[in-house]
């Protein structure tokens, strides 16, 4: 979304969990009730929590319509927000399972806690030009990032889904998002911490 709006940024990334817990007992985050990631450091701003991110930077860019540009669109936004959540909490459920377990159990976990609830959302945005209407928002770009998990994870059940595919196409035209996805700034991996989980990387 920094990217959307022609931001200038520092993508600042903690490759260890070392380098984020070392930092959590020293100023400024030791002050800050909210700290985790990610965050936006703007001056001597801190903002936390991912959807606060979002809003954070629509207001910044001067871009409120990407909040839902009507009551109906902003309602929609909340709803794919909450679904979208949802949908990451069965990916980190099936990703974090014992060694031992995941090869076992990780189709029944992700039918049972991810595939009806994309289902859902495939089917909430039918007819749309956008997910939550007739404009873009912000949880276009958090449904993209869902998009991409599901391609990589489970490509065969991605190819039933051919509203999500096709927003995912027009989201990836979007020139700056476009020229973004081409560019060495964009990481199409990992999708969670190495060394951590089973699957992502």
């Amino acid at each position: 979304m920094i990217e959307y709006l022609g931001l200038p940024y520092e993508d600042k990334r903690y490759l260890k969990p070392e380098e984020w817990f070392g930092v959590l007992n020293q100023a400024p985050f030791n002050t800050h009730v909210l700290v985790n990631l990610p965050y936006i450091k703007d001056g001597d701003k801190y903002i936390y929590e991912s959807a606060a991110l979002y809003v954070y930077l629509a207001h910044k860019a001067n871009r409120a319509d990407l909040l839902g540009s009507t009551p109906d669109e902003q309602v929609a936004v909340t709803q794919v927000r909450g679904v979208i959540q949802d949908a990451l909490k069965g990916f980190f459920h099936i990703i974090t399972l014992p060694e031992d377990q995941y090869a076992a159990k990780k189709e029944e976990l992700y039918a049972n806690e991810v595939a009806w609830l994309i289902e859902r959302l495939d089917k909430f945005i039918e007819g749309k030009a956008w997910a939550a209407g007739a404009n873009l928002t912000y949880i276009d770009f958090a449904l993209f990032e869902l998009e991409e998990t599901l391609k990589s994870f489970h490509p065969e059940s991605w190819a039933k889904f051919t509203n999500l595919q096709k927003h995912h196409q027009e989201f990836s035209n979007i020139p700056q998002i476009k020229d973004y996805l081409a560019s060495g700034r964009f990481l199409a991996g990992p999708f969670y911490p190495p060394g951590r989980f089973r699957w992502g990387f």
